[in-house]
C-alpha cells in the first residue's frame, strides 16, 4: 500500500498542473514536502502525450489576449464560458508562458493568437513541465494504469496494476476519448460513473468529417481558403469561416474542426449535408452585380477565368458542373438562368453528405463529466468529499487554437490550489492546536 496525501490520475497538462498548483500554495504555507505526498499516476511511459503532439507535433501552447477574450473566442457555449471563467483568471496564459519562458523556452505568438514554442518542438514544452515537477518534489510514477479507484472510509483507493495507492484526496485528469492511441480511453468517465456522476454521452470535436462519397481523387490535398463552411439539417444550419482541406475521405482543416462537434451533435438524430460559399463577404447579389458587370467588360471570355483567379484551378470544373454552366461558356452569352445558377453555387456549392465524424481522430472529445456536478471555483465535485475534476475529462470542448489546452492548465490549477487549501484548513484548525 503506498500512501499519499493526494493522488492525481493523469499526467496531461490538467493533471500537472493540478500538482504544480498544490504544492505551490502549500510552500507559500511553510508546509513541507513530505507533509503532503502528492503523485501522479501516468498510464503511459512519459508524461503530457496530449502536449507532444498537439499543434501537429508542434505544440500550440495557449492563445494570446487578456481571459475574457480567450474565453469568448475559444468557448463557443455560455455554460463552457460560464464553468472556466473562475479557473481563467485563477491560471492565466501570461503565467504559463512566464514558466517557460523562465526556463529558456522562447515562445512565438502567430497573427491568429495561436503561441507556439520557437523551436517548433512540444518536446521542449514538455521538458519544462517535468523539471517544475521535480523542483516541486512530485512524486511521478509512469506505466502506472489505473483500473479500478473506490472510496473505504474516508479514503480514496486505486488499484494500479495489482499495487495499491491510498490517498486523501484524488483528481481525476484523464482526458476524454479522443486518440485513444494516447491513453485516453474513457477510463475517468468511468471511475466518474462509479462514483455517482452524470456523464455526458462523448461525442467527437476538433475532428476531420467523413462524406458518404469520397471527394474525387483530382480534389484530394486541395485547401479552400478563408470561405464559409455551411452545414445544414432539416432543423439546422450552421457555418464557420476559415480554410476547408479536402481529404481522400472528405474534409479536414480549421473550419471543419471547428464545426465539427456541432454536426456530430445533429448528426445523432438527422442527416447533414455540407456546402462551401466561396464569397463569404460579398452578399448574393453583390456577387451576381460582378458577374453582370463581368459580361460587359470581359464580354469575350470564358467564365471559368473569373473562378480561375479566385479559386484552386482544379475545383472550377466541378463548380461550374454543379451550375450546369459548360466550361467553354463566355461571358456575352450567359443566359440570366444560368448567371443566377452560378451565383447559388458559388454561394452554396455542394460538397457532400455527411457519412461519420470519427470521435478517435478528433483531437479533442466533447461530453464528459457533467459540469453542473463540478464546483467551477474549486474543481471539486459536488458529489463526492474530497473528489476533483479537470481538464478533457469534463464536458468541455474548446475551439481549435490552444483553447483547450489552456483549460485544461487552469482547471488542474485550481483543482490543486483547492486540495491545498483544505490541506491547510485541517492543518490550521483550532482543534488541531490543542
Amino acid at each position: 500500500m503506498h500512501h499519499f496525501h493526494f493522488l492525481i490520475i493523469g499526467g496531461g497538462a490538467a493533471g500537472m498542473c493540478a500538482a504544480l498548483g498544490a504544492r505551490s500554495m502549500l510552500r507559500c504555507h511553510q508546509i513541507a514536502d513530505d507533509a503532503f505526498r502528492i503523485a501522479i499516476a501516468e498510464r503511459n511511459s512519459r508524461l503530457g502525450i496530449k502536449i507532444r503532439i498537439s499543434g501537429g507535433g508542434k505544440c500550440n501552447i495557449t492563445h494570446a489576449g487578456e481571459m475574457m477574450h480567450v474565453l469568448a473566442k475559444g468557448f463557443l457555449r455560455q455554460s463552457e464560458q460560464r464553468f472556466l471563467k473562475p479557473s481563467f483568471f485563477e491560471l492565466s496564459n501570461d503565467t504559463v508562458l512566464s514558466w517557460l519562458h523562465s526556463k529558456g523556452v522562447q515562445t512565438l505568438t502567430r497573427e491568429n493568437g495561436r503561441i507556439f514554442p520557437r523551436s517548433g518542438k512540444a518536446d521542449d514544452v514538455l521538458c519544462v513541465f517535468e523539471k517544475l515537477l521535480s523542483e516541486h518534489a512530485i512524486d511521478v510514477r509512469l506505466n502506472a494504469h489505473v483500473e479500478r479507484v473506490r472510496k473505504e472510509n474516508g479514503v480514496f483507493i486505486a488499484d494500479v496494476g495489482g499495487a495499491l495507492f491510498q490517498s486523501e484526496h484524488l483528481l481525476i485528469a484523464t482526458g476524454g476519448v479522443s486518440y485513444p492511441k494516447t491513453g485516453t480511453t474513457g477510463d475517468g468517465l468511468r471511475f466518474a460513473k462509479a462514483f455517482g456522476h452524470t456523464v455526458v454521452t462523448p461525442t467527437s470535436a476538433l475532428a476531420p468529417i467523413y462524406l458518404t462519397t469520397k471527394p474525387p481523387c483530382d480534389l484530394v490535398g486541395i485547401s479552400l481558403r478563408n470561405v464559409a463552411l455551411i452545414a445544414e439539417s432539416s432543423t439546422r444550419k450552421l457555418t464557420r469561416r476559415g480554410d476547408v482541406l479536402i481529404t481522400h475521405l472528405g474534409i479536414s482543416g480549421p473550419a471543419c474542426l471547428s464545426i465539427s462537434r456541432d454536426v456530430a451533435e445533429v448528426l445523432t438524430t438527422e442527416p447533414v449535408s455540407l456546402f462551401v460559399d466561396f464569397f463569404p463577404d460579398d452578399s448574393s447579389e453583390r456577387l451576381e452585380w460582378q458577374f453582370i458587370s463581368f459580361q460587359t467588360a470581359r464580354a469575350a471570355q470564358f467564365v471559368r477565368t473569373f473562378f480561375e483567379e479566385r479559386l484552386p484551378n482544379v475545383i472550377v470544373p466541378t463548380l461550374l458542373a454543379q451550375a450546369r454552366v459548360p466550361l467553354e461558356q463566355k461571358w456575352n452569352c450567359l443566359p440570366k438562368p444560368m448567371r443566377r445558377s452560378l451565383t447559388a453555387v458559388s454561394k452554396k456549392y455542394f460538397l457532400g453528405d455527411v457519412q461519420h465524424i470519427p470521435i478517435e481522430r478528433g483531437e479533442v472529445s466533447a461530453g464528459g463529466v457533467a459540469l453542473h456536478e463540478v464546483n467551477p471555483k474549486t474543481m471539486r465535485s459536488r458529489h463526492v468529499e474530497h473528489l476533483y475534476f479537470a481538464g478533457e475529462v469534463l464536458d468541455v470542448a474548446g475551439e481549435v487554437g490552444g483553447f483547450n489546452l489552456q483549460a485544461a492548465y487552469s482547471t488542474g490549477w485550481v483543482a490543486g490550489e483547492s486540495v491545498a487549501k483544505a490541506f491547510l484548513a485541517q492543518v490550521l484548525s483550532p482543534q488541531n492546536h490543542h
